[in-house]
Parts: structure tokens; sequence; C-alpha cells
């Protein structure tokens, strides 16, 4: 999320910089515009030495499949309603032949170096080796921004481009597992932590108003988003504008919108960024306040699938209202399987409650997945 006051606030994935790559070569894409290539193997043994460095507390065993990696290119569109051409990978266990496998896609927190980014991670320890490790395919969008698309702008927190880089990817995806023979047995599940969180809620509500044939969502896991974005900005973003000697009238000028965004925006990305994000959340919210981003809240609408929300309660990067909002939002629509569960880390906050998530996050999706 943002930077308050004077630290940058960063998202640590569950990544580590084991891991060797081991093949590349490109692999036949039989659907015209969806290119895949073949990036890395990883055995079962390394992906187990992996979850060993990262000190998360699940079973070694769990890791029991090898794992290939594959970067698909596909098109999507931007923040402004372009098409252009994005990226993201597959990673696939290792299975007997025809065994079928659930399908799960993993949206990334906020990064600010292309590196990493998943197509570009290409370790032991990344996300969606580890999850295909345990029986997945698994998928994950690079985003408008990275990958393939890198240079163009990041359509941060926006609910639209978020919902199209994930949607448009699995259904590229599921074409090009189709055309290689490689079964899925239609579950469907989705997670994400921090911004991975917020879009994962944002594509959730797009596949359940636009279903992928042939895949069932079965539950998702969004955990420490900024679901309520209008009031998220509103907490995160009151120092900057709460002792400013102006009247409302003037805080709401050109002028001062374009400083203070410029202000925010510093704030959020390092200098050593490589990626560019797009300022529109934030520049609409200081012109309109909260009605002028409301359309980009994922916490108020009805679901009909499980959703199993996670988050600490002293999390001062992403606050944990947006969890309680959601629960409270979305039960009031009659979501009828909306549930959260909270961080037990000490401190329970954002970064501290990672490996907590990893482990909720297995043991969640064990409780819905079958054929792994």
């Amino acid at each position: 999320m943002i930077r308050t006051k004077s630290i940058y606030v960063r998202l640590i994935l569950l990544s580590s910089s084991l891991g060797l790559i081991l093949s590349v070569s490109q692999v036949e894409a039989a659907t015209p515009n969806v290119k895949a290539k073949k990036l890395a193997s990883f055995t079962a043994e390394q992906i187990s030495s992996a979850v060993s460095e990262l000190g998360v507390e699940i079973p070694d065993e769990q890791f029991k499949y090898a794992v290939s990696l594959y970067r698909l290119n596909y098109q999507t569109t931007d923040g402004y309603g372009k098409k252009l051409t994005a990226s993201g990978v597959i990673a696939l266990p290792k299975k007997g032949a025809n065994m079928p496998s659930p399908l799960l896609s993993f949206q990334h927190g906020t990064i600010f170096q292309d590196k990493e980014a998943p197509s570009n991670d290409l370790s032991a320890g990344a996300p969606p080796v580890l999850l295909a490790s345990l029986g997945y395919v698994t998928v994950a969008a690079d985003y408008v921004g990275y990958g393939a698309s890198k240079g163009k702008p990041h359509p941060y927190l926006l609910k639209t481009p978020s919902a199209n880089a994930v949607t448009d990817f699995l259904r590229s995806s599921k074409r090009w597992l189709k055309n290689n023979n490689i079964r899925l047995n239609q579950q469907l599940f989705l997670t994400g932590y921090s911004e991975g969180g917020y879009v994962t809620m944002a594509a959730h509500q797009a596949l359940q108003a636009k279903p992928i044939p042939g895949l069932n969502l079965s539950a998702s896991v969004p955990a420490a988003g900024p679901y309520h974005i209008s009031r998220t900005l509103k907490a995160l973003t009151s120092f900057s504008t709460s002792k400013l000697p102006m009247t409302e009238e003037q805080r709401l000028s050109p002028i001062l919108v374009d400083w203070l965004t410029k202000q925010i925006m510093d704030g959020l990305i390092p200098n050593n960024s490589d990626v560019v994000f797009q300022d529109t959340i934030i520049r609409d919210f200081l012109r309109n306040g909260s009605n002028g981003i409301s359309q980009h809240n994922v916490y108020d609408w009805k679901t009909a699938h499980p959703v199993v929300l996670f988050h600490g309660r002293q999390d001062a990067t992403v606050p944990f209202f947006n969890a309680t909002d959601a629960i409270t939002a979305m039960t009031a629509k009659g979501s009828p399987n909306v549930t959260l569960v909270e961080c037990t880390a000490t401190p329970a906050d954002h970064e501290n409650c990672i490996p907590e998530y990893g482990k909720v996050l297995i043991q969640t999706l064990g409780n819905y997945a079958q054929d792994l």
C-alpha cells in the first residue's frame, strides 16, 4: 500500500532467491495470441528445501510434486481501457498421466521491481511454484506494468483493470492448458495478499458476473487487502492533508491536487523502482474525495461462493477495518459463506502475518480442493 509518514511500507512476498533454472525451451501454443515459453523445472526436493529456508511452519511432505514453470503472453486492457500484451506464469505439478488438478490463481502484492514479477521470479520458493507442488495448477498474472508490459503504467488499485488482468489470464491459460492436454477438474480458487488481496476480490466479483465456462469458482482467500479503498485512503492520507493551512476549496484546486499526488506517490514508490505506477486512484481521491473512487471498492457485494478473509488486527499498512467492513457488508447483502480468520502473530501487522497467511491458505484450500 502506501508509505505512512516517514516509513516505506513494502510487501514481502512468500518467495526466496533459491532455485535453479534447469531448462529453458520454447513450447508451441496451438491457440493464436497465447504464447508460452518454458522457463524452469524444479524437483520436489528443491522446493522442500526452499520451504525450509522460508521458515514457514508447513510440513515438507506436503510439497510432493516436481514443478515446471511457463510464461504466457496474453491480451488484456490497461488502466485507460486500451488493449495490450501482458504476461504471467503457469506452474504445472508433475502428476501421473491423465490425473486432473484444481486451478489456483495467485495474485501478488505490491512490488517495485520488475524482476519480482511472477514471470521473472524463477526460484524454487516462488509462490506459484510452492502452490503447484501441493497439487494445484497455479497461474499468476504479472499485472499490467510488469513482465511483457513493463513500462506501461500499473493500474494500482483500479478495480476493472485489476480484475481483467486476472480473468483474461485465466481464460488464456485455460485454452493453453487444454491445447497441451493438461487436465483440470473444473475447480477454481483465488488468493492474494495486500494488493493481491484486493485484486483477488475484484477478480472474484468479475468471475461471478461473467463465469469462465468449464471452471467452477470454489472459494477465494483474499488476505490483508484494501477492499474498502475509499475509507483506506482517507485514513492513510489524512496526515498529508489534515494540517494544511488551507480551505477545502483550496485543497481541491488542480495545483494542490498535483502537488499532493506527487507527495503521496513519492512516498509509495522507492527511488530504485523500475515500475511505473498509475496515480489515478490517488488523484481522483484528492480531487473528489471518497465519492470519486467509490467505484473501485470491492467490499460491498454479494458472493455466491465461499470467501475466507485473513487479516491482522494490528495492520497499520492496510487497516484491519477492511476485513470487518467486508464481512459486515457482504453478510448484509446475503452472502452465505464469508468468514474471517484473524492473524495470531505478535504483532499481528502487515509483514508479520505473511507466514501465517501461507499456512492458513494451504489449510483453507485443502478443505475444498479435490485431486491434489
